[in-house]
Protein backbone atom coordinates (compact mmCIF):
# COMPACT_ATOMS: atom_id res chain seq x y z
CA UNK A 1 0.00 0.00 0.00
CA UNK A 2 1.31 3.63 -1.14
CA UNK A 3 1.48 6.07 1.41
CA UNK A 4 -1.39 7.87 0.22
CA UNK A 5 -3.48 5.06 0.43
CA UNK A 6 -2.27 4.54 3.90
CA UNK A 7 -2.85 8.35 5.27
CA UNK A 8 -5.98 7.98 2.81
CA UNK A 9 -7.40 5.08 5.17
CA UNK A 10 -6.61 6.62 8.48
CA UNK A 11 -8.24 9.84 7.36
CA UNK A 12 -11.40 8.14 6.92
CA UNK A 13 -11.10 6.39 10.39
CA UNK A 14 -10.83 9.95 12.23
CA UNK A 15 -13.62 11.47 10.43
CA UNK A 16 -15.69 8.39 10.99
CA UNK A 17 -14.28 8.72 14.97
CA UNK A 18 -15.27 12.12 15.07
CA UNK A 19 -18.94 11.20 13.74
CA UNK A 20 -19.60 8.73 15.88
CA UNK A 21 -18.43 10.83 19.22
CA UNK A 22 -20.43 13.53 17.54
CA UNK A 23 -23.35 11.74 17.52
CA UNK A 24 -22.48 10.34 21.31
CA UNK A 25 -21.82 13.66 22.68
CA UNK A 26 -25.67 15.15 21.34
CA UNK A 27 -27.13 11.91 22.89
CA UNK A 28 -25.27 12.63 25.96
CA UNK A 29 -26.63 15.90 26.83
CA UNK A 30 -29.88 14.80 26.87
CA UNK A 31 -28.83 13.11 30.17
CA UNK A 32 -29.75 15.15 33.06
CA UNK A 33 -28.16 13.62 35.78
CA UNK A 34 -25.47 11.46 36.45
CA UNK A 35 -23.89 9.58 39.35
CA UNK A 36 -20.53 10.18 41.14
CA UNK A 37 -20.14 13.79 40.05
CA UNK A 38 -20.14 16.32 43.02
CA UNK A 39 -23.36 18.04 41.02
CA UNK A 40 -26.43 17.32 39.48
CA UNK A 41 -26.18 17.88 35.99
CA UNK A 42 -23.48 16.69 33.48
CA UNK A 43 -22.73 20.15 32.00
CA UNK A 44 -23.13 23.27 32.64
CA UNK A 45 -23.35 27.03 30.95
CA UNK A 46 -19.89 29.27 32.86
CA UNK A 47 -20.30 32.83 33.55
CA UNK A 48 -17.38 36.01 32.65
CA UNK A 49 -16.47 37.97 35.34
CA UNK A 50 -14.76 41.31 35.99
CA UNK A 51 -11.53 39.93 38.20
CA UNK A 52 -10.78 42.24 41.25
CA UNK A 53 -8.07 39.69 43.07
CA UNK A 54 -4.48 39.21 43.24
CA UNK A 55 -3.61 36.42 41.56
CA UNK A 56 -0.35 34.27 41.01
CA UNK A 57 1.02 31.65 38.85
CA UNK A 58 4.14 29.53 38.98
CA UNK A 59 5.77 27.18 36.23
CA UNK A 60 9.35 25.68 35.89
CA UNK A 61 11.67 24.93 33.23
CA UNK A 62 13.51 21.81 32.98
CA UNK A 63 16.24 20.76 30.75
CA UNK A 64 18.58 17.84 30.92
CA UNK A 65 20.82 14.69 29.83
CA UNK A 66 22.15 11.93 30.59
CA UNK A 67 25.26 11.69 30.74
CA UNK A 68 27.98 8.82 31.31
CA UNK A 69 28.78 8.95 34.50
CA UNK A 70 25.37 10.66 35.97
CA UNK A 71 21.97 12.88 34.69
CA UNK A 72 22.82 16.83 34.73
CA UNK A 73 19.40 18.73 35.03
CA UNK A 74 19.17 22.61 34.54
CA UNK A 75 16.06 24.43 35.83
CA UNK A 76 14.76 27.56 36.36
CA UNK A 77 11.68 28.33 38.36
CA UNK A 78 9.31 31.52 38.21
CA UNK A 79 6.80 33.23 40.34
CA UNK A 80 4.72 35.74 38.45
CA UNK A 81 1.82 38.28 40.55
CA UNK A 82 -0.91 39.82 38.80
CA UNK A 83 -2.85 42.23 40.98
CA UNK A 84 -6.26 42.76 38.87
CA UNK A 85 -9.16 45.69 39.04
CA UNK A 86 -11.82 45.83 36.93
CA UNK A 87 -10.63 42.46 35.22
CA UNK A 88 -7.04 43.82 34.02
CA UNK A 89 -3.56 43.67 35.66
CA UNK A 90 -2.67 47.02 37.01
CA UNK A 91 0.39 45.76 39.01
CA UNK A 92 2.33 42.96 38.06
CA UNK A 93 5.47 41.28 40.36
CA UNK A 94 7.78 38.73 39.28
CA UNK A 95 9.52 36.15 42.08
CA UNK A 96 12.32 35.46 42.65
CA UNK A 97 12.97 37.88 40.14
CA UNK A 98 12.32 39.51 36.56
CA UNK A 99 14.79 37.06 35.42
CA UNK A 100 15.46 34.13 37.96
CA UNK A 101 19.01 31.90 37.87
CA UNK A 102 18.64 28.61 36.38
CA UNK A 103 19.69 26.14 39.51
CA UNK A 104 21.37 22.55 38.64
CA UNK A 105 21.05 18.86 40.26
CA UNK A 106 23.37 16.37 39.43
CA UNK A 107 22.54 12.34 40.46
CA UNK A 108 24.76 8.96 39.25
CA UNK A 109 23.80 5.52 39.47
CA UNK A 110 19.74 5.68 38.18
CA UNK A 111 18.46 3.17 36.09
CA UNK A 112 16.97 3.89 32.72
CA UNK A 113 13.16 3.83 34.25
CA UNK A 114 14.27 6.42 37.00
CA UNK A 115 15.53 9.11 34.69
CA UNK A 116 12.13 10.26 33.74
CA UNK A 117 11.42 10.43 37.81
CA UNK A 118 14.40 12.40 39.09
CA UNK A 119 13.43 14.56 36.26
CA UNK A 120 10.17 15.23 37.35
CA UNK A 121 10.35 15.46 40.88
CA UNK A 122 13.39 17.85 40.96
CA UNK A 123 10.98 19.99 38.68
CA UNK A 124 7.91 19.15 41.35
CA UNK A 125 10.52 20.16 44.33
CA UNK A 126 11.35 23.85 42.38
CA UNK A 127 7.87 24.49 41.69
CA UNK A 128 6.44 23.78 45.18
CA UNK A 129 9.07 25.50 47.11
CA UNK A 130 8.16 28.34 44.94
CA UNK A 131 4.74 28.30 45.62
CA UNK A 132 4.68 28.40 48.97
CA UNK A 133 7.10 31.16 48.89
CA UNK A 134 4.82 33.21 46.73
CA UNK A 135 2.19 32.84 48.75
CA UNK A 136 3.57 33.39 52.08
CA UNK A 137 4.71 36.89 50.89
CA UNK A 138 2.30 38.02 48.63
CA UNK A 139 -0.83 36.22 49.99
CA UNK A 140 -2.63 36.23 46.56
CA UNK A 141 -6.11 35.45 46.39
CA UNK A 142 -5.52 32.70 44.08
CA UNK A 143 -2.25 30.56 42.94
CA UNK A 144 -1.94 28.48 39.64
CA UNK A 145 0.00 26.16 38.84
CA UNK A 146 0.82 24.87 35.49
CA UNK A 147 -0.35 21.18 35.79
CA UNK A 148 -1.90 19.26 38.51
CA UNK A 149 -2.52 20.18 42.05
CA UNK A 150 -0.98 16.38 43.28
CA UNK A 151 1.96 14.32 42.43
CA UNK A 152 0.53 12.18 39.29
CA UNK A 153 1.53 8.09 39.29
CA UNK A 154 3.85 8.60 37.18
CA UNK A 155 5.94 10.96 39.22
CA UNK A 156 6.12 7.87 42.54
CA UNK A 157 9.23 5.87 42.39
CA UNK A 158 9.29 2.33 43.58
CA UNK A 159 10.37 2.03 47.18
CA UNK A 160 13.29 0.80 46.37
CA UNK A 161 14.50 3.46 44.33
CA UNK A 162 17.35 5.70 45.53
CA UNK A 163 14.39 8.20 44.64
CA UNK A 164 11.96 7.28 46.85
CA UNK A 165 13.02 10.13 49.25
CA UNK A 166 12.70 12.63 47.11
CA UNK A 167 9.36 12.01 46.20
CA UNK A 168 8.69 11.51 49.59
CA UNK A 169 10.16 15.75 50.37
CA UNK A 170 7.76 16.57 47.12
CA UNK A 171 4.14 15.11 49.42
CA UNK A 172 5.14 17.23 52.18
CA UNK A 173 6.00 20.45 50.16
CA UNK A 174 2.22 19.65 48.22
CA UNK A 175 0.65 18.92 51.99
CA UNK A 176 2.18 22.24 53.44
CA UNK A 177 1.41 24.23 50.12
CA UNK A 178 -2.31 22.86 50.73
CA UNK A 179 -2.03 24.03 54.34
CA UNK A 180 -0.81 27.41 53.61
CA UNK A 181 -3.35 27.74 51.10
CA UNK A 182 -5.83 26.85 53.51
CA UNK A 183 -5.09 28.92 55.85
CA UNK A 184 -4.09 32.15 54.01
CA UNK A 185 -7.83 32.13 51.81
CA UNK A 186 -5.90 31.62 48.84
CA UNK A 187 -7.56 29.19 46.47
CA UNK A 188 -5.30 26.66 45.06
CA UNK A 189 -5.61 25.93 41.27
CA UNK A 190 -3.74 23.20 38.59
CA UNK A 191 -4.68 24.13 34.81
CA UNK A 192 -3.63 21.36 32.83
CA UNK A 193 -3.69 22.16 28.86
CA UNK A 194 -3.33 19.02 27.34
CA UNK A 195 -4.75 16.19 29.64
CA UNK A 196 -4.69 12.56 29.00
CA UNK A 197 -6.64 11.80 31.97
CA UNK A 198 -9.55 9.33 31.36
CA UNK A 199 -11.60 9.73 34.45
CA UNK A 200 -14.66 11.73 33.04
CA UNK A 201 -14.99 9.34 30.17
CA UNK A 202 -14.91 6.32 32.68
CA UNK A 203 -17.74 8.11 34.99
CA UNK A 204 -19.59 8.48 31.13
CA UNK A 205 -19.14 4.74 30.59
CA UNK A 206 -21.60 4.36 33.94
CA UNK A 207 -24.13 4.92 30.61
CA UNK A 208 -24.80 1.50 28.76
CA UNK A 209 -24.68 3.10 25.09
CA UNK A 210 -21.30 5.08 26.09
CA UNK A 211 -18.76 2.67 27.29
CA UNK A 212 -17.89 0.92 24.12
CA UNK A 213 -17.60 4.00 22.50
CA UNK A 214 -15.79 5.89 24.88
CA UNK A 215 -13.08 2.98 25.45
CA UNK A 216 -10.40 4.31 23.48
CA UNK A 217 -11.26 8.44 24.19
CA UNK A 218 -9.56 10.91 26.44
CA UNK A 219 -11.78 13.16 28.36
CA UNK A 220 -10.44 16.17 26.55
CA UNK A 221 -10.54 14.55 22.93
CA UNK A 222 -14.34 13.69 23.54
CA UNK A 223 -15.32 16.49 25.26
CA UNK A 224 -14.30 18.29 22.90
CA UNK A 225 -17.74 17.37 21.21
CA UNK A 226 -19.56 17.42 23.90
CA UNK A 227 -19.29 21.13 25.50
CA UNK A 228 -20.00 24.25 23.52
CA UNK A 229 -17.74 27.13 24.40
CA UNK A 230 -18.42 28.72 27.30
CA UNK A 231 -19.53 25.96 29.12
CA UNK A 232 -17.96 23.08 31.95
CA UNK A 233 -18.54 19.54 33.02
CA UNK A 234 -20.22 19.04 36.48
CA UNK A 235 -17.35 18.83 38.90
CA UNK A 236 -16.08 15.60 39.98
CA UNK A 237 -13.29 13.88 42.63
CA UNK A 238 -9.91 12.98 41.25
CA UNK A 239 -10.53 9.82 42.28
CA UNK A 240 -13.45 7.41 43.84
CA UNK A 241 -10.95 5.86 46.37
CA UNK A 242 -8.41 8.99 47.70
CA UNK A 243 -7.61 6.45 50.37
CA UNK A 244 -6.53 3.83 48.28
CA UNK A 245 -4.81 5.72 44.98
CA UNK A 246 -1.47 4.77 44.67
CA UNK A 247 -0.21 8.57 44.99
CA UNK A 248 -3.08 10.68 46.49
CA UNK A 249 -3.50 7.74 49.75
CA UNK A 250 -0.20 9.66 50.55
CA UNK A 251 -1.56 12.64 50.63
CA UNK A 252 -4.02 12.30 53.76
CA UNK A 253 -6.83 14.01 54.37
CA UNK A 254 -6.50 16.35 51.28
CA UNK A 255 -6.88 14.05 49.08
CA UNK A 256 -10.42 13.87 49.71
CA UNK A 257 -10.85 17.74 49.10
CA UNK A 258 -8.95 17.76 45.63
CA UNK A 259 -11.78 17.86 42.79
CA UNK A 260 -11.39 18.91 39.06
CA UNK A 261 -14.15 20.01 35.97
CA UNK A 262 -13.20 20.40 32.17
CA UNK A 263 -14.04 24.08 31.05
CA UNK A 264 -14.05 25.29 26.93
CA UNK A 265 -13.18 28.82 26.96
CA UNK A 266 -12.81 29.28 23.29
CA UNK A 267 -14.98 27.92 20.43
CA UNK A 268 -11.32 26.62 18.31
CA UNK A 269 -9.69 24.90 21.31
CA UNK A 270 -9.54 22.26 23.77
CA UNK A 271 -11.55 22.19 26.91
CA UNK A 272 -9.14 22.60 29.86
CA UNK A 273 -8.97 20.70 32.88
CA UNK A 274 -9.16 22.43 36.06
CA UNK A 275 -8.26 21.11 39.59
CA UNK A 276 -8.65 22.66 42.92
CA UNK A 277 -8.73 22.33 46.33
CA UNK A 278 -12.02 22.76 47.76
CA UNK A 279 -12.82 25.38 50.05
CA UNK A 280 -15.24 28.23 50.07
CA UNK A 281 -15.21 29.16 46.77
CA UNK A 282 -18.15 27.56 44.62
CA UNK A 283 -17.48 25.27 41.85
CA UNK A 284 -19.57 28.01 39.90
CA UNK A 285 -17.17 30.89 41.16
CA UNK A 286 -13.91 29.25 40.22
CA UNK A 287 -14.93 27.90 36.78
CA UNK A 288 -15.64 31.77 36.13
CA UNK A 289 -12.84 32.71 37.41
CA UNK A 290 -10.53 30.64 35.07
CA UNK A 291 -12.70 31.04 32.06
CA UNK A 292 -12.11 34.90 32.33
CA UNK A 293 -8.65 34.39 32.57
CA UNK A 294 -8.35 31.73 29.55
CA UNK A 295 -10.87 32.87 26.87
CA UNK A 296 -8.76 36.15 25.39
CA UNK A 297 -7.75 34.12 22.06
CA UNK A 298 -10.54 32.19 20.43
CA UNK A 299 -7.46 29.65 19.48
CA UNK A 300 -5.56 29.04 22.83
CA UNK A 301 -7.51 28.88 25.63
CA UNK A 302 -4.63 29.02 29.02
CA UNK A 303 -4.70 32.06 31.51
CA UNK A 304 -2.29 35.07 30.48
CA UNK A 305 -0.39 34.62 33.87
CA UNK A 306 0.49 31.29 33.46
CA UNK A 307 1.92 31.77 29.88
CA UNK A 308 3.79 34.87 31.73
CA UNK A 309 5.11 32.39 34.25
CA UNK A 310 5.99 29.82 31.39
CA UNK A 311 7.49 32.39 29.39
CA UNK A 312 10.06 33.96 32.77
CA UNK A 313 10.69 29.90 33.40
CA UNK A 314 11.58 28.79 29.45
CA UNK A 315 14.72 27.38 29.35
CA UNK A 316 16.62 27.25 25.75
CA UNK A 317 18.59 23.82 24.96
CA UNK A 318 21.64 26.13 24.56
CA UNK A 319 21.52 27.31 28.46
CA UNK A 320 21.98 23.57 28.60
CA UNK A 321 25.00 23.44 26.23
CA UNK A 322 26.66 26.61 28.20
CA UNK A 323 26.43 24.88 31.02
CA UNK A 324 27.82 21.62 30.31
CA UNK A 325 30.79 23.05 28.75
CA UNK A 326 31.60 24.96 31.28
CA UNK A 327 31.63 21.72 33.53
CA UNK A 328 33.34 20.08 31.47
CA UNK A 329 36.00 22.68 30.70
CA UNK A 330 36.73 23.01 34.73
CA UNK A 331 36.97 19.21 35.43
CA UNK A 332 39.26 18.80 32.36
CA UNK A 333 37.39 16.04 30.66
CA UNK A 334 36.38 13.93 33.20
CA UNK A 335 35.02 10.44 31.62
CA UNK A 336 31.80 10.60 34.22
CA UNK A 337 30.86 14.02 31.87
CA UNK A 338 31.43 12.07 28.64
CA UNK A 339 27.97 12.15 26.11
CA UNK A 340 26.43 8.91 25.12
CA UNK A 341 27.34 7.48 22.28
CA UNK A 342 24.19 7.65 20.67
CA UNK A 343 24.83 11.96 20.89
CA UNK A 344 28.46 11.44 19.70
CA UNK A 345 28.68 9.21 16.59
CA UNK A 346 30.25 10.78 13.76
CA UNK A 347 27.82 8.91 11.33
CA UNK A 348 23.65 8.01 10.54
Amino acid sequence: MQDGQELEKIARQIESISQERQQLASKLRQIQQLENLLEERLYYKVESMRIDAKVAAVDCGIVGEELHGFDFLVCRTAGVVFEYENGSPKKHSYYPSSLPKAHYDVMGGLENYEIAWHKGLVRLKSELSCAQEIVAKFQPDYLLLDGSIAPLVSDKPNEESGLFSLYQEVVQLYRKLYEQCFQSGCTLCGIIKDSRSRRFVELLGQIDFAKEKLRNATDSSFLFFLLNEGERTAAFRYSSSPSKHQVLKDLGEWAEKIASFYLRPAKEDRPLRVEFLAGPKTFSQIASFVHSLSCLHKAYAYPAILIEADLRAALDPEEFERAYSRLFSRLNSNPLLFRLRRRTRPFR
